[in-house]
């Protein structure tokens, strides 16, 4: 009896030795792994740790990138803005020096109605003579004007020109009917420059059978042609003569025509140009200057 009794007690501390030991064995295994699953942790960390700084350095990056893009196009604004009041300034110039000289001139020719007690047509030129300034004047606070405007003050201008050829010019305007002048934009005074060198540079050599037109189409959807056609010397004479003159002026007008119309065309799909060509060298048996405009709108 005790030895059946020995036998069951070593088998029962048998038993929980093994257990014991399964037991140590199974919480080392649980141990391990949760070691394991640090150190997969900590790697992991590590690595996100490392993408993270990868990430933020590309987005320093790119947001530096994108600072100095929009600096870049602040710049790039800033200078198109300068340029663009330059040539406002450049106007502003010009025409304190034109305004003068055109005033004196006109009012000698109205002057010359007056003397001759013609006073009919001193005050009829006298009122077309105040609009005409009144309009010049609004011009230098306004950079745009509608092309109607812009064509009336025209008509007003080659009009007291006029006065001193004794009215000898044959001047009108063609439109094409489908063209909605009001709503076409154009910068003020754009045309002045050409006017007047067709009318002194080409018109005024010749004395008599003078003509000036200045005629519009619509290119395309996007475009206004503007033609402004005489029929004076031409451009090669002209030079000629300008070449004998001890007193060379330079049409900074039509320069600075050409420079404007190059700002005001960044505001539209398409690029305004502006083309002189002597008809003379068309063999054509024509003499003349054609000045084309192509003038992009909305």
């Amino acid at each position: 009896m005790e030895a059946a009794f020995s036998i069951l007690y070593v088998g029962y501390i048998l038993e929980n030795v093994l257990f014991s030991l399964g037991l140590g064995h199974k919480q080392k295994l649980i141990l391990d792994e949760r070691n394991r699953s640090q150190e997969r942790l900590i790697a992991q960390f590590r690595e996100n740790e490392d993408l993270r700084l990868k990430v933020q350095a590309q987005l320093e990056e790119n947001v530096k990138a994108m600072e100095i893009k929009a600096e870049a196009e602040r710049l790039k604004g800033l200078q198109t803005q300068y340029d663009k009041e330059l040539a406002e300034l450049k106007l502003l110039a010009l025409r304190s020096q034109m305004n003068p000289h055109f005033i004196f001139n006109s009012l000698n020719s109205i002057k010359r109605y007056i003397i001759d007690n013609d006073k009919e047509k001193a005050v009829y030129y006298m009122n077309k003579f105040a609009k005409l300034i009144r309009r010049i004047l609004a011009s230098t606070m306004e950079k745009e004007s509608s092309l109607s405007d812009e064509l009336e003050t025209m008509e007003l201008y080659v009009n007291i020109e006029n006065l001193r050829f004794n009215n000898e010019i044959e001047f009108s305007i063609q439109t094409e009917s489908h063209i909605n002048l009001t709503d076409i934009k154009i910068p003020s005074l754009l045309l002045q420059p050409f006017l007047e060198n067709a009318i002194w540079h080409g018109l005024s050599p010749k004395k008599k059978n003078m003509k000036l037109q200045v005629v519009l189409s619509k290119k395309n959807e996007h475009e206004v042609q503007i033609e402004i056609v005489d029929n004076g010397i031409g451009l090669r004479k002209s030079r000629h003569i300008k070449e004998r003159k001890v007193h060379k002026n330079d049409s900074i007008g039509i320069s600075l025509s050409k420079e404007r119309l190059e700002h005001f065309s960044k505001q539209y799909l398409r690029v305004g140009q502006i083309k002189i060509i002597d008809l003379e060298e068309g063999n054509n048996g024509m003499s003349g200057t054609k000045v084309v405009i192509n003038l992009p709108y909305k």
